[in-house]
């Protein structure tokens, strides 16, 4: 079955709507192993795979949402702008996007950081494309997640250390590193 793609339709939806958008994902390319080396110039083929941002967004879209009238240094006046972040996928994965995002600590960084977070499904109805928009909201989100970016750095310090992949049996710390370890 051939994959879709609908993040055309939703940059054409938000600039619509007024929005300064553009995709974020990126391409990672990697040796397939799974096929053999080419027989003239012996170079393994590369797999690409699409990375978004943060591991959720594939869009950012940003729009003004009014000039808000208070003076700063130098004269100039801020503007208050409206910035969210896009999920693109189709109406049968749109659950699981959801359960991605809101397992995601950077996606409530985002949110707490006051930008807002969409997950936009398509499907098909009546042979026209129809968007799907679910807006997620910090009160969704898991238990247990960072609140700040000082506690998702030190939770990021933890996994790390957690993965060495030393057994613990083997690598007793001393005592006066007790009062150090970081959970």
């Amino acid at each position: 079955m051939k994959q879709i793609n609908h993040t055309p339709r939703t940059l054409e939806l938000l600039r619509s709507k007024g929005y300064l958008c553009e995709t974020v994902e990126k391409w990672k390319r990697f040796p397939d192993y799974k096929k053999g080396k080419c027989r003239s110039c012996g170079n393994t083929p590369l797999i690409g795979v699409r990375v978004d941002l943060f591991g959720f967004a594939d869009i950012i879209a940003l729009r003004q949402e009014r000039a808000v009238s208070v003076r700063i240094p130098g004269g100039t006046f801020q503007t208050s702008s409206e910035i969210v972040f896009v999920q693109v996928t189709s109406a049968s994965n749109h659950a699981s996007r959801r359960n991605k995002i809101l397992a995601s600590p950077e996606a409530k960084l985002c949110i707490l950081a006051g930008c807002s977070i969409l997950i936009q499904s398509w499907r098909k109805k009546d042979n026209r494309w129809m968007p799907m928009d679910e807006w997620i909201t910090v009160d969704q989100f898991c238990a247990g997640l960072p609140s700040s970016a000082e506690e998702f750095y030190k939770d990021q310090a933890r996994a790390k250390l957690l993965k060495r992949g030393d057994p613990p049996s083997r690598t007793l710390p001393r005592e006066e590193d007790l009062d150090n370890l970081p959970f």
